[in-house]
């Protein structure tokens, strides 16, 4: 009798498939990046998802665009070496401090660097990929391209068995979280995911076509939010939107110190939503980084199941 293959095998299976459509539907990049025999060392990151790439893999970058930004939101080990230099915005990286280090290898992202694409190819070699492609079917999901491009780096930089075990890890991971879920009878709960940036009184309600939702729906969960969105899987509402959704377990992210938190929680329609009556907000922490690697979506789901069991 054939045994019903396992769930990792099912979760492979269906990963490089989107991987392989990924492949032959968008422009990815392709580079031979060996220089004499050697694997590129000395790298620039224009992203912060490929600086937690490089760092994952084992990798210091030379270069780091808004390192101050990267420390503040993104929360992995290993951090970031002291001697990594900053070399400008991520918006518009500083194209002569790229220069002086001497790179042998620049990594970004297309809707950020495209424009200026020929002049840092002229610097050293230079990688775009797109951590945002449509939803399927014209594309794949947001989750699966973060896995195909950690991949992709990690065989640029020589490291490809290193990245497979770190995705098998990162999957394993969700499997023991959603185990812990249908224990508390939590599997297939009803979710929503926001957060509340500093910048307006305004709430980013995430739906399915963010890597954040598809990562709580990898461990279990039963996202709500059908809202329209942007690129990054998300749409901007504020406090009257969310009755249409407060029979779900409410997760989000702010800063403590954020003034519009407390406008949020002080509002009359707030106050009187069924999640918080019933005591089904949860906040993660600040720095709950919704936009990284493998390791930024694991540090996610522990977050969650870590609010659920209290």
């Amino acid at each position: 009798m054939l045994k019903k293959p396992s769930k990792f095998l099912k979760l492979l299976v269906c990963f490089l498939l989107g991987v392989f459509i990924f492949s032959c539907t968008s422009d990815r990049p392709q580079l031979n990046l060996k220089v004499n025999g050697e694997y590129p060392k000395r790298i620039v990151a224009l992203e912060w998802v490929y600086v937690e790439d490089l760092l994952t893999l084992g990798i210091q970058p030379v270069g780091v665009a808004d390192i101050t930004g990267y420390q503040q939101f993104v929360q992995i080990e290993p951090q970031l070496a002291e001697d990594v230099v900053d070399v400008g915005t991520r918006q518009e990286p500083n194209l002569e401090a790229i220069a002086e280090l001497d790179p042998d290898l620049i990594i970004g992202v297309q809707f950020r660097h495209e424009y200026i694409k020929e002049t840092l190819s002229k610097i050293a070699p230079t990688l775009l990929f797109n951590p945002y492609p449509p939803p399927p079917p014209q594309g794949i999901r947001q989750l699966d391209e973060m896995q195909a491009t950690f991949l992709k780096i990690a065989e640029t930089v020589g490291q490809a068995e290193r990245g497979k075990a770190v995705l098998k890890q990162m999957h394993s991971n969700f499997d023991r979280i959603s185990q812990q879920l249908k224990g508390i009878g939590l599997d297939d709960a009803k979710f929503v995911l926001g957060q509340l940036p500093p910048i307006g009184p305004e709430l980013r309600l995430f739906n399915e076509s963010s890597m954040a939702v598809q990562i709580l729906q990898e461990i279990g969960l039963n996202n709500l939010w059908k809202g329209n969105s942007n690129s990054f899987g998300f749409n901007s509402v504020w406090v009257e939107s969310l009755p249409q959704i407060e029979t779900a377990h409410f997760f989000y992210i702010s800063n403590k110190s954020n003034p519009y938190l407390e406008l949020l929680t002080n509002n009359f329609v707030w106050k009187n939503l069924k999640f918080v009556k019933e005591d089904r907000v949860y906040s993660l922490d600040g720095q709950t980084w919704l936009f990284g690697g493998p390791l930024s979506a694991e540090l996610l789901g522990k977050n969650v199941i870590k609010n659920l069991v209290k």
